[in-house]
């Protein structure tokens, strides 16, 4: 009789278009799945919606962003992520910015036999814009981030090579897309906030997030916050002192 032995190697059950219908974060994707998400389906999907509805909401997000007087170098960054934080509250809230039905349909021909991919589509109607503490750096492209409010720990990768790295210990802003393997990705390039003000725009955002948060959704919430945050920033920079 053969006597089993123990295995030290364990093999991941890898998420893939002939064996999931469900997107699960916890599981790692194939490469070829990683490369149709992040290659096709990203690039597609982010392009069109901002085709749609960025010249939309231009002028209000902009309007917000000169009332708390940022600075050039920093307003595209700030700019598109209030554009995605305005879009997944319109989602959230019921208004026609279907854009995950638009993209399954219009791609239809090609999703049909895929659920797994229309799985990972309905996750982006679920991201919530948020502000993370860079709690530890591996490289430039990979780290840990902190949630602000629960203290989560995430693992972030960032696929854009044109993206600013963060600083370990930083506060930015952003909003993460799963992609397996309980990795995340920014669905665009983070808002960083100045460094010297770190410690007291966590304080501040801390507070007012566990107060706020009983009633209100954090999508409703997020605004109020960042213009709270914004207004610290600004007095870092012109060193004004902080209330």
């Amino acid at each position: 009789m053969e006597k089993n032995e123990p295995v030290d190697n364990v093999v991941k059950f890898e998420q893939s278009e002939s064996m999931k219908k469900e997107f699960r974060h916890d599981l790692p994707v194939s490469e070829e799945l990683k490369e149709v998400l992040l290659i096709k389906i990203y690039n597609e999907l982010a392009q069109d919606i901002v085709q749609k509805h960025f010249s939309e909401a231009r002028s209000v997000l902009e309007a917000f962003i000169d009332e708390h007087r940022i600075s050039g170098e920093k307003r595209p960054a700030l700019l598109q992520n209030l554009f995605w934080w305005r879009i997944l509250y319109q989602v959230n809230h019921g208004m026609e910015v279907p854009f995950v039905e638009d993209y399954i349909a219009k791609n239809i021909t090609f999703l049909k036999d895929k659920p797994l991919i229309t799985s990972w589509l309905k996750e982006w109607e679920k991201a919530v814009t948020k502000f993370y503490y860079v709690g530890y750096m591996y490289n430039n492209r990979n780290m840990v981030l902190v949630d602000i409010l629960t203290n989560e720990t995430l693992d972030v990768v960032i696929y854009d090579r044109t993206a600013i790295p963060p600083k370990s210990g930083e506060i930015v802003l952003g909003t993460l897309l799963p992609i397996g393997d309980g990795l995340y990705f920014p669905i665009i390039d983070f808002y960083h906030f100045d460094y010297q003000a770190r410690e007291h725009v966590a304080r501040q955002v801390k507070r007012h997030l566990t107060a706020h948060f009983e009633n209100s959704s954090l999508l409703e919430t997020f605004i109020h916050l960042l213009s709270q945050a914004l207004q610290i920033e600004q007095r870092i920079e012109s060193d004004q002192p902080i209330k």
